[in-house]
């Protein structure tokens, strides 16, 4: 197993409509190419988890960087993993923008990671623990809109 974790700039014209085709697209792929992950975005910019076996991944990966929908794509990190961290979403997505008191401990530490990598909080998305904690805060987020 193994999981990836990239960074993007959007492309000014692209709205959340289009996020959301695309988001629907990759969820499609990921299914069918046993792949799951998560994708953050955050005041223009992609940041996304993916996991899966490596060669679909880095695959993958190839494609992404090819996609005109966004620029600047940076690599953070790649690494073998033992279990996967979002293995009951196929892409877990959010839009952090909105006021949610949860996700407001997301937000923080995704803005400073932003403003300045080097000496963003931790964690950040380039640890295993950021994602772990998204997950939880997604998985509650969603759980308290069902309940």
């Amino acid at each position: 197993m193994f999981c990836l974790v990239y960074t993007s700039v959007a492309n000014t014209d692209i709205g959340l409509q289009e996020i959301q085709r695309m988001l629907e697209k990759a969820q499609e792929f990921n299914r069918q190419n046993d792949i799951t992950g998560c994708l953050l975005f955050f005041k223009g910019r992609f940041i996304q988890y993916i996991e899966g076996d490596e060669t679909k991944i880095i695959s993958l990966f190839e494609r992404i960087k090819k996609d005109d929908r966004h620029t600047e794509v940076r690599l953070l990190s790649g690494n073998k993993i033992h279990n996967r961290e979002f293995k009951d979403w196929q892409m877990a997505f959010e839009h952090l923008k909105s006021e949610n008191s949860n996700l407001q401990y997301l937000k923080l530490l995704v803005s400073t990671f932003f403003e300045n990598p080097e000496n963003s909080l931790s964690p950040n998305p380039t640890s295993i623990e950021f994602w772990k904690a998204t997950n939880l805060l997604l998985t509650t987020k969603y759980a308290d809109k069902n309940a």
